[in-house]
């Protein structure tokens, strides 16, 4: 299955309280990133690419990327689609593309029909290679004219969730952009929650990270990070951290995907009682599956980082979040996110664990 992704729609949320309207203005610089990245450029590429569909249809266009078990396409008369993988029986190509297979192996050349349904001949330099189409992961044109705006991924989401009978609200806005080429993945997160609760005073969690992950040979890869985070219900009034890992893709497929990295993580942390400040330097385990299905457009991201304190591996910090993600109409998406944190030591007068369950609705470019 294909759909057009050149037409977008513009998202816009009304709430009609005090607290939506606070938490609308904090989300105002994620709003602008949102459109910012949102705006469209053409290509001035030849698409001279032929993909040939399983119900025996051709479509002539342009190779941008596959990932994911998505193609994006470029044509003429449609803008850029994007194209079932599993629909797909041959492609020709004189494009000189990047391949990577689901071991890790990678493939430089151009592409034509091989005899088989459901493979493609890559020509390389030292010979000719066929390969499934189910084999394949990822594909990525070497030297095509494609702007730097057209590599940039993104999504934005607003989320309010209420509970009369205990007079809780919890208000959230999400922010995710990155940019990837063939050598490497600059990634940048934001997410706000703000929880009101009656007789209390407003709690607040930021989280706002970055990463630089560079690929690497077999599917392992270097990864760079760096964040500042506010949790109000765990006592930390501002932590700034930074760090590297080192890490591989144990499954790569066109449906799912699975990382383990492990590395070092060096924070200074301000509380908001009377703890002094801290310096630290922990390990930081991260596990991460992402599951994509296509049609329907749906996936689910589920995220924990473990953080013990080198010095005492005793005490440890967590972080764990999984996101279901449901697309309804093109381009908007609707989201349930669980988050949890946990600390073996947390301040005075601070709770060791905290959670929160949002529903959002969002829009993705």
């Amino acid at each position: 299955m294909y759909s057009n992704s050149l037409n977008r729609e513009q998202v816009s949320m009304v709430m009609g309280t005090k607290e939506a309207s606070r938490f609308m203005k904090s989300s105002g610089i994620f709003l602008t990133i949102a459109l910012l990245f949102s705006v469209p450029t053409l290509s001035m590429a030849a698409k001279t690419d032929v993909v040939l569909l399983v119900n025996g249809n051709t479509i002539t266009g342009e190779i941008k990327s596959l990932e994911f078990g998505a193609l994006r396409y470029s044509t003429d008369s449609m803008g850029t689609v994007s194209v079932d993988w599993e629909d797909i029986v041959s492609i020709t190509t004189k494009q000189t593309l990047q391949l990577e297979v689901s071991d890790g192996t990678r493939y430089f050349g151009r592409l034509d029909s091989a005899d088989e349904r459901f493979e493609i001949k890559v020509i390389t330099l030292s010979g000719d290679v066929d390969l499934h189409t189910s084999q394949i992961v990822r594909m990525t044109p070497i030297d095509a004219e494609e702007s730097f705006w057209e590599r940039v991924d993104g999504s934005f989401a607003l989320g309010f969730d209420s509970e009369k009978s205990s007079d809780v609200s919890t208000l959230r806005s999400t922010a995710d952009i990155s940019y990837r080429t063939r050598q490497y993945l600059v990634g940048l997160q934001a997410t706000i929650n703000n929880t009101n609760q009656a007789e209390d005073e407003t709690k607040n969690r930021t989280n706002i990270r970055g990463n630089y992950q560079r690929f690497r040979d077999n599917r392992w890869f270097t990864d760079w990070f760096g964040g500042w985070e506010r949790h109000d219900e765990l006592g930390i009034q501002s932590r700034i951290s930074g760090g590297g890992a080192l890490g591989r893709y144990l499954v790569q497929n066109n449906r799912n995907q699975l990382s383990l990295t492990g590395g070092l993580n060096i924070t200074s942390t301000d509380f908001t009682g009377d703890d002094p400040s801290t310096e630290t330097v922990e390990g930081r385990i991260q596990v991460r599956y992402l599951h994509r299905n296509i049609d329907p457009e749906a996936k689910i991201t589920f995220t924990t980082n473990i953080f013990p304190l080198l010095e005492d591996l005793s005490q440890y910090r967590a972080e764990s979040e999984l996101i279901f993600r449901r697309e309804f109409v093109e381009d908007l998406f609707f989201d349930v996110t669980l988050s949890h944190s946990y600390a073996t030591n947390p301040p005075t007068d601070a709770a060791k664990t905290d959670y929160t369950l949002t529903t959002s609705i969002g829009y993705s470019w």
